[in-house]
């Protein structure tokens, strides 16, 4: 399990659209991380911890469904941003990512919907190191 400490990574908070128990939520959330892990050369992308979550992270709740995801730049940044929005394409759930205090929700709207969010939302850290 990873722990949260401010540095550089993405939240990722998968949201079902169906009331799942905790342990649905987290099978779900482990085929979304190990999708990430296959198709992307990720740093990582572990579950967080709740003793280490952030103190501002909205609505968390319990943290079943949270993944902490490192990334080197913003290359790598976007291809986890078109991997989650694929996932939804398929899967109809939804997920939050946060980054820098900044969320973005991905959800089943049109793909021309989401892709203008998701590149007004990348846009504005475009100066990730």
């Amino acid at each position: 399990m990873a722990t949260f400490d401010g540095s550089t990574g993405l939240l990722l908070h998968v949201r079902p659209d169906t009331g799942l128990d905790p342990d649905e939520l987290t099978e779900l959330t482990a085929r979304l991380r190990a999708e990430l892990l296959d198709d992307l050369d990720l740093t990582d992308a572990e579950p967080v911890e709740e003793e280490s979550a952030p103190e501002d992270a909205k609505g968390l709740g319990s943290l079943a469904g949270v993944l902490l995801v490192h990334f080197v730049d913003l290359d790598m940044l976007r291809a986890v941003v078109t991997s989650v929005r694929n996932w939804v394409g398929r899967t109809g759930h939804v997920v939050e990512l946060s980054y820098g205090g900044d969320t973005l929700k991905v959800t089943g709207v049109t793909a021309k919907q989401q892709e203008t969010m998701i590149d007004d939302w990348l846009a504005r850290h475009a100066a990730v190191p």
